[in-house]
C-alpha cells in the first residue's frame, strides 16, 4: 500500500540516460521524418501538373528525342545556306573567292558565298536548294554567288548572285517562302523575283541585260529609273546606266530555252518532319542565337541588335571612303561598287553586312555635291538604313520607294 502511494504521489522516476548512439539514431530518424514530410508536400504540389506515367525514364526518353528533333533542325537550317550540283556537263570550275584558282566542279560539290562558278563552251551546270529551286548555268558563264541566307526567327531566305557574263535560267520553288526574294545582279541591271520562272542574259561584262520571264513576274531594275515590272512570256532589256526599257514579247528562241527537263520537272512536297523540325527551332530561334548553334546564328552571342550595329558600321566605312568628294556618279553598281572607285577587299567587306551582299538602291542629289544610299540590315526584319554626306541613320520604307522614282 504504501508502495503505491509513493508511486503515485512520489516523486517521477528520472529517465534513464542514453548514449550516444542512440542520440544520434534519434537525430537520424527525425532527419528523415522531415525528408518523408517534405517530400510527400512535393508530390501534392507537383500532382496537378505531372502525369502520374512520366517517370523519370519517360522525361528522359522524350528529352533525348526532343534534342534530336533540334539537332536535326539545325542540319537541315544549315542546308539552307550551300546551292548542291546536281548536274555537271563538260568542264566547268569552281573558284572559293574570285582571286582563288579554279578548280573541276563535281557532282554533289555545295556552293557557299563567295564562292565563283566558270563554264566552258559547250559546259553548263545545274544547282539545287533545299526548298526546290534551281537554277541552271549556260556555257561561257561567269557567276559569282554573293549571299545564301536564312532567317531562322524570320522564316525567310534571301539568295543573291553576279552574272558577270553569260546567261542563267532559273525556277524559284512556291516552297522559297512568301517574304523571301531572289536577286541576279548583272553588270547594268537586277532582277528581283519571289516565285517564278526566269532567266538572266548578259552578253558582254559592259553591254546590256536581257531578263527574261517564263512563269510569274520579275522585277527589272536598272542602275538609273524606276523598276519595271516584266511578266510572264515577256521580257525586258535594260542598258548600262540606264531604266529598263518597253517590254517586250519573247521570241520562240528564248521561250524555247525553258523547256529544260530541271526547269520542268515536278516539285516534290515539302516533307512534314522537315517542317515540324524548322517550326521547333524556329520557336527556340532565341535561345539558339544566344549559344550560337547553328549557320542562322552568326555567332556566340549574336542577335538582331548585332546585325543592325553592324549595319551602322558597314555605313559608317562606307562613308569613310566618300568623304572629301565634290561630285558623285550618276549611278553605282550595287553588287560591286565599281563606280565608287573603292578597292576590290574594302568593298566586300562593306557589303557583305547588308541585305543581299549589295546596295538597296543609290541616287546622286540634283545638285551633283550629295547622294543618298539606302541598304537593308541582315536583321529579322530587314530593317531599312540609309546613308547622307550627313552619316548613316535609320530610313522608313516609304523613303526607298520615293527615292526610285528620284
Amino acid at each position: 500500500m504504501v508502495e503505491a502511494l509513493r508511486s503515485i504521489f512520489g516523486k517521477k522516476k528520472k529517465p534513464k540516460t542514453q548514449t550516444e548512439e542512440e542520440l544520434l539514431a534519434e537525430a537520424f530518424a527525425a532527419v528523415k521524418r522531415d525528408q518523408e514530410r517534405k517530400a510527400r508536400v512535393r508530390r501534392r504540389k507537383y500532382r496537378r501538373w505531372w502525369p502520374e506515367w512520366l517517370d523519370r525514364r519517360v522525361a528522359i526518353g522524350l528529352a533525348i528525342v526532343l534534342f534530336a528533333i533540334i539537332a536535326d533542325g539545325v542540319r537541315r537550317e544549315d542546308q539552307e545556306f550551300y546551292a548542291t550540283v546536281t548536274k555537271v556537263y563538260g568542264r566547268v570550275y569552281v573558284q572559293s573567292s574570285p582571286d582563288a584558282a579554279g578548280k573541276p566542279l563535281e557532282v554533289g560539290a555545295r556552293l557557299a558565298d563567295r564562292n565563283v562558278v566558270q563554264t566552258d563552251s559547250g559546259s553548263s551546270v545545274v544547282l539545287e536548294f533545299p526548298d526546290g529551286s534551281v537554277i541552271t548555268v549556260a556555257p561561257e558563264s561567269r557567276l559569282v554567288v554573293k549571299m545564301i541566307e536564312y532567317s531562322r526567327g524570320g522564316t525567310w531566305r534571301g539568295r543573291s548572285f553576279l552574272l558577270n557574263v553569260g546567261q542563267v535560267w532559273a525556277r524559284v520553288s512556291p516552297r522559297f517562302g512568301k517574304d523571301s526574294e531572289m536577286r541576279v545582279y548583272t553588270p547594268s541591271s537586277v532582277a528581283a523575283v519571289r516565285g517564278t520562272t526566269f532567266s538572266v542574259y548578259q552578253p558582254s561584262a559592259t553591254g546590256s541585260s536581257s531578263i527574261q520571264c517564263a512563269a510569274g513576274m520579275i522585277s527589272a531594275i536598272g542602275f538609273r529609273g524606276a523598276p519595271v515590272i516584266v511578266p510572264a512570256n515577256t521580257v525586258a532589256t535594260v542598258p548600262l546606266g540606264g531604266p529598263p526599257g518597253r517590254l517586250l514579247s519573247l521570241t520562240p528562241n528564248q521561250w524555247g530555252s525553258f523547256n529544260q527537263m530541271d526547269l520542268t520537272k515536278p516539285i516534290p512536297p515539302e516533307y512534314w518532319l522537315k517542317t515540324f523540325e524548322l517550326t521547333i527551332t524556329q520557336l527556340l530561334d532565341a535561345p539558339l542565337t544566344i549559344l550560337g548553334i547553328g549557320k542562322c546564328s552568326w555567332g556566340v552571342g549574336s542577335a538582331d541588335f548585332a546585325r543592325r550595329a553592324a549595319t551602322l558600321e558597314g555605313l559608317r566605312l562606307l562613308h569613310q571612303h566618300l568623304e572629301g568628294d565634290i561630285t558623285y556618279p550618276q549611278y553605282v553598281n550595287p553588287a560591286t561598287l565599281e563606280q565608287l572607285n573603292i578597292p576590290y577587299e574594302h568593298a566586300q567587306r562593306i557589303l557583305s553586312v547588308f541585305h543581299g551582299d549589295a546596295l538597296e538602291l543609290y541616287r546622286p542629289l540634283a545638285d551633283g555635291r550629295g547622294f543618298i544610299i539606302f541598304v537593308r540590315s541582315r536583321d529579322k526584319g530587314r530593317t531599312p538604313y540609309k546613308l547622307t554626306t550627313y552619316g548613316p541613320q535609320r530610313a522608313q520604307e516609304g523613303e526607298i520607294n520615293r527615292y526610285w522614282y528620284y
